[in-house]
């Protein structure tokens, strides 16, 4: 599997609990990592790295390919996480509560929550990173 075809399969849906639990092996085997984002202050990970990180109202994760922090000691590679960011809108026009950008060569996918949009997700390939 890449990361175009974990996006694809994972696109569309529901902001729950563990919702990427059913594809978490099979991204695990393929070195691709999943970001999304929980409630207002968290940036779940999960595939090839599992973890959850704080960014209350958003902010910036950095990575290497042991996983993530907070602080950027020696990574050179960063994921900023937008919260409520007034020009990250769906095709409707909505605003979507969760976003992210990143340098990482990456595909994304969206959550929705009771029909609105929630979250743009991405999916990179673990060995893309630095």
């Amino acid at each position: 599997m890449d990361k175009k075809e974990l996006a694809r399969l994972i696109d569309g849906r529901e902001y729950g609990y563990e919702p990427f639990r059913d594809v978490r092996q099979a991204a695990k085997e393929s070195g691709l990592v999943i970001v999304s984002g929980a409630s207002d202050d968290l940036m779940e990970i999960d595939g090839a790295i599992y973890d959850e990180q704080g960014c209350f109202e958003g902010g910036v994760i950095y990575f290497d390919r042991q996983g993530a922090f907070g602080s950027d000691g020696y990574a050179t590679n960063k994921i900023v996480a937008l919260w409520c960011d007034r020009s990250a809108l769906d095709e409707n026009g909505k605003v979507i509560t969760w976003t992210y950008k990143t340098d990482i060569p990456h595909e994304t996918f969206m959550i929705y929550e009771d029909v609105a949009p929630y979250c743009r997700g991405i999916v990179f390939n673990l060995a893309d990173v630095k």
